[in-house]
């Protein structure tokens, strides 16, 4: 199950590079909703049913972060547990701090990067306390072809297919009715190819045969400027209900949105009231 890389000024790039994240149809969102808004514990639960296999990410730029999608990602750990999974594949992880993790069952200190942050170890060590095994993902860049740009469509797809081989071989050393949660960040999450681009999920699908289940976190948060300037419609219809759970946060399947076609690359897009990159 291990996955080794070397952590090197390119992966440093790697980490800070603008995420993609998917604006409205020109003339704004329709919010109509075929049913009620869920708990994101719901539509894990839902994707579990579905698939083996289900992705959730997390909103980062560079080393930013919107800390709501890291605690969202504890409150659904105990509902994917009930659910028979035993085992988180996270990108941020290091296979050096995923080996010493899963043998001494405490985090190792670390001084860099995601792993350092609070919020990220907040949810690490809430998957170790439920007992599950760590399982690193990133791609190994020390055998990356040698790319004029690291920054270009060819390297980025090749990150994203070594990204998606790591997760069909470590879900192929769990057996055959093993479950794998995903922890991601932005749109590695897409099944669909846009363009030239192929999301590693797409990629996974594409190797294993096993359609995951996509839950987008960073449906309501904006890139770059006030993220409510994205947000302002969905709070707007729903933010009375949003302010009944802890969380602020709900969801909902895309396949209950009526102008959801133009995300058929996930499955599930979460919306809240904290939506701002810190």
């Amino acid at each position: 199950m291990k996955v080794h890389y070397t952590i090197s000024k390119v992966l440093l790039v790697l980490l800070v590079m603008t995420p993609r994240f998917f604006q409205e149809p020109v003339g704004g969102p329709d919010t109509t909703l075929e049913e009620p808004l869920r708990t994101v514990e719901d539509l894990v639960e839902i994707g579990f049913s579905r698939s083996q296999v289900v992705i959730v990410n997390e909103a980062h730029n560079g080393l930013s972060r919107c800390m709501r999608t890291r605690q969202v990602g504890r409150l659904i750990l105990p509902r994917a547990h009930a659910a028979g999974v035993r085992h988180i594949a996270m990108e941020a992880l290091h296979p050096s701090f995923a080996e010493k993790a899963n043998r001494t069952r405490r985090l190792p200190k670390w001084n860099r990067g995601y792993l350092a942050q609070a919020d990220m170890r907040a949810l690490m060590r809430t998957a170790l306390d439920l007992g599950w095994t760590l399982v690193p993902y990133e791609a190994d860049l020390s055998k990356s072809p040698k790319f004029d740009d690291t920054m270009s469509q060819d390297a980025t797809n090749w990150r994203e297919l070594e990204q998606a081989r790591n997760l069909a071989h470590a879900l192929e050393t769990l057996g055959p009715d093993a479950r794998l949660l995903v922890w991601c960040g932005n749109s590695h999450l897409e099944k669909k190819p846009i363009g030239n681009w192929k999301p590693m999920a797409s990629q996974f699908w594409h190797i294993t045969g096993i359609e995951p289940f996509s839950i987008d976190q960073t449906f309501t948060i904006a890139p770059e400027g006030p993220a409510d300037a994205r947000a302002r419609p969905w709070i707007k219809e729903f933010g009375e209900q949003l302010q009944t759970i802890p969380s602020g946060t709900m969801g909902f399947l895309r396949e209950d949105w009526k102008q959801g076609s133009h995300r058929a690359g996930v499955d599930a897009l979460v919306i809240s009231l904290h939506n701002t990159l810190k």
